[in-house]
């Protein structure tokens, strides 16, 4: 009764709970994990509080190849992504925009391909909106896999290869990008927080993807232990960079980083967040399920202590 009546508050507190009972019959049953869900308020009631979630950001938000895939789209997003299990154990109505290769500019600016922006979908009665974004301005994932490729064949991503004109990954390039990252981040949290005033807005930080410090571990880490050492001071300048932006814009930051550490893509099967290369059922330097999980859970628990 008491975890029922803490999730009550925290929704009211959002205005994301209209016409809650104390009659337990009224309430769903608790999912697994102790979560409980909340019956979500029909759109139709008049003056019923906003419970609209929106979901932005990239394939880190949206989920390609994990279980299940959402019908009729083509942005990877998955329902074991961390939107829908958020909107599941809130009784959220979810929208989820995420998109895979998406970066800052397709949120508010510029649309990515045939989708539209992802800014389409804030609307002024939103009140969660989650956004994990940035990875593709700075070519993380395609260095990760750029990097692990030319390991495999016993080369480095930051050495130029014989014939060649360039190596696979131009680290001066970069870490330019990564230094215009911040204000790019602080002016597009700044346009969705004009697009809905009410929303609580929560930067979430991509999780630790190789160790710290760094180790290959092949096949599933296969690249020269150079390359993962620049790779992984890539993933913690992207986590200063989400810091920074967030204290800035005035979000909440979610680190899923620092919860991630000794989950990376080399960490025992059983205790991985993200998975590498040898595992094809998720996609390469990817969260997987338990990763979307836990990235969940964080959420959650953000939106409750900002409830409070």
């Amino acid at each position: 009764m008491e975890n029922r009546r803490l999730g009550i508050l925290f929704l009211v507190s959002l205005g994301l709970c209209g016409a809650c009972s104390e009659n337990p019959e009224s309430m769903a049953v608790p999912a697994s994990g102790g979560r409980e869900h909340i019956p979500t308020q029909s759109t139709s009631d008049a003056g019923a509080p906003s419970k609209k979630y929106v979901a932005l950001g990239s394939s880190f938000a949206a989920g390609p190849k994990i279980p299940d895939a959402v019908p009729d789209q083509s942005c990877g997003r998955s329902t074991g992504n961390y939107a829908h299990l958020v909107a599941a154990d809130l009784g959220l109505d979810l929208t989820d925009a995420s998109c895979i290769g998406a970066t800052i500019d397709n949120i508010a600016t510029t649309p990515q391909s045939m989708n539209p922006l992802q800014l389409a979908a804030v609307t002024p009665d939103t009140a969660v909106i989650t956004i994990t974004i940035g990875g593709n301005d700075v070519s993380y994932s395609t260095s990760l896999n750029a990097c692990g490729l030319a390991g495999m064949n016993g080369m480095s991503c930051l050495e130029t290869r014989a014939g060649a004109a360039a190596p696979d990954v131009d680290s001066a390039d970069i870490d330019n990008r990564l230094a215009q990252e911040a204000d790019k981040l602080v002016a597009m949290l700044s346009q969705l927080k004009q697009a809905a005033p009410a929303a609580r807005v929560y930067l979430v930080a991509y999780p630790q993807i190789l160790p710290d410090p760094a180790v290959v571990c092949p096949p599933d880490v296969p690249m020269q232990v150079a390359d993962a050492t620049f790779l992984g001071k890539v993933g913690m300048k992207l986590q200063a960079t989400f810091t920074s932006a967030a204290a800035v814009a005035g979000v909440t930051f979610v680190d899923l980083y620092a919860a991630s550490h000794g989950h990376d893509a080399c960490a025992p099967a059983d205790q991985r967040w993200v998975e590498g290369q040898a595992n094809a059922s998720v996609a390469a330097y990817h969260p997987n399920p338990a990763g979307m999980r836990a990235a969940a859970d964080l959420i959650v628990a953000a939106i409750q202590k900002d409830a409070r």
